[in-house]
């Protein structure tokens, strides 16, 4: 992990008064300063890949909710550590940037030019262009991550890194259940808690779990196919994630999550998907025949709320909304500023509050939320970015099968994530492209850019062309 040990005298002295000298210059600038300071101390002491790693982490820990009066700055200290890391390997060319398939271009050009446009026919253009241009960063961040994929370890890098986030969310949870006593059922309100660690939103840890649940599979029938003592270690993980995930009570991502094991298993273990499927069926009778579980089971799903439920409101309002900026939408983040204009319920009433506790949700669909902000080309992008997902990662996972039976496990997961986030975004606009945010996004922009990472290395080898 140390690359490298300062031996001499001398270059302490010189670092020291370097350090001495930059404090005085950036006095004024703090923020800068730490920023200078903790690059050159990265540099020195850390390799890349423990560096990428660390940046994923702290993206998605450092600059959650529990630390949101210091996100930005700490989003700044990232971003510049990432330019930095990529100089130091690729110098100021940008060639390595633009190696994504020409398809993910052409996603990522759509995506911002639906943007671009309904930002200029606004009501607030200048903070719809300053949205566009978090989107742009965003998506400069992931490029960055991908330029510096180019073997196995770097993806399972990658991966590791969004279950250790996963694993430290967990762990937190387990700790609030615990410092509140194992309150997991409250009597007062006659509902399962909701737990989310440091984030304040419970859905924000479910997306998480609906990437790294699916991945986790995948490395566990490497592990165990490598007849790895590890293999054991990854189970205790896979389980404790599934019980972090049903501790969220997010039902959207806990569908998200079913449906990925449920294509898993289909994939490579379809022998296994039998039981499964016979499993839940018994489960499913059970509930049924038993009262008590059955009363349970019905409060932690919130079936009571399923046919009177917010996102009902919300779906006529988008709808509402859409009727009435059809060609080019409201502009980027402003779904949130038109919900009393098309309120579809009793100002001041119960309804009504809801609605707007639930606004960063947005349209609580994802294509009506694109639709809503980005009008027509914004429902383009929404549906092109599934299109051109299934259409890389199935082709990754066709071409994986004769080629490298780890890179098939992984690709079999990340198609069945995508089908995963499919599903929930019919219910839940954000994890997907949420006009730069950081948090809910980058998760699932990792395992694209794995899976681009994946199709151009198989459609460019030797082994096999693309006919």
């Amino acid at each position: 992990m140390i690359s490298g040990v300062l031996n001499s005298e001398k270059q302490i002295i010189l670092i020291s008064a370097a350090l001495a000298l930059a404090a005085v210059l950036f006095m004024p600038y703090l923020w800068f300063g730490i920023l200078a300071l903790i690059c050159i101390i990265s540099f020195i002491l850390f390799d890349e890949k423990y560096l990428l790693s660390a940046s994923i982490i702290l993206f998605l820990v450092m600059t959650s909710d529990f630390a949101a009066s210091y996100r930005n700055y700490l989003n700044v200290i990232l971003i510049f550590l990432l330019l930095f890391l990529y100089i130091r390997r690729f110098g100021l060319s940008a060639k390595s940037l633009f190696n994504f398939p020409k398809e993910i271009n052409y996603l990522i050009a759509l995506t911002l030019i639906s943007m671009l446009v309904s930002s200029i026919f606004s009501s607030n253009i200048i903070a719809c262009v300053f949205v566009t241009l978090r989107q742009l960063v965003f998506f400069i961040i992931v490029y960055i991550y991908f330029s510096f994929i180019n073997d196995k370890k770097t993806v399972l890098n990658y991966l590791n890194s969004l279950i250790i986030v996963s694993i430290i969310l967990g762990l937190v949870i387990f700790y609030d259940i615990f410092s509140e006593g194992l309150t997991l059922f409250s009597f007062q309100t006659h509902s399962f808690n909701q737990f989310s660690g440091l984030y304040s939103n419970p859905n924000a840890v479910g997306i998480l779990l609906a990437v790294t649940i699916p991945v986790m599979i995948a490395l566990s029938l490497i592990k165990r196919n490598h007849k790895s003592r590890l293999k054991y270690f990854y189970y205790s993980l896979l389980a404790f994630l599934l019980i972090v995930l049903l501790l969220t009570d997010s039902r959207a991502s806990i569908g998200a999550v079913f449906i990925s094991m449920v294509f898993i298993l289909w994939r490579l273990k379809p022998r296994y998907l039998k039981f499964f499927l016979e499993g839940l069926t018994g489960l499913a009778l059970l509930i049924i025949i038993v009262p008590v579980l059955n009363k349970y089971f019905g409060i932690y799903f919130r079936v009571d709320r399923i046919l009177e439920n917010t996102r009902y409101q919300i779906w006529t309002m988008s709808f509402d909304i859409i009727k009435h900026n059809f060609l080019v939408g409201v502009g980027p983040d402003l779904f949130w500023t038109k919900i009393y204009t098309y309120l579809p319920v009793m100002l001041g009433s119960f309804e009504a509050h809801q609605i707007w506790w639930a606004r960063s949700g947005a349209a609580h669909n994802f294509f009506l939320y694109k639709f809503a902000e980005m009008g027509i080309l914004g429902l383009a992008s929404a549906i092109y970015l599934f299109v051109i997902y299934f259409k890389l990662s199935f082709k990754a996972e066709r071409l994986a099968k004769v080629i490298d039976k780890d890179y098939y496990y992984i690709s079999v997961a990340i198609s069945s994530i995508g089908l995963g986030l499919l599903g929930r975004s019919f219910l839940e606009a954000t994890s997907l492209i949420s006009n730069g945010w950081i948090t809910r996004d980058l998760p699932f922009w990792m395992v694209v850019a794995i899976t681009a990472y994946l199709y151009k290395t198989f459609i460019d080898s030797n082994l096999i062309k693309e006919k």
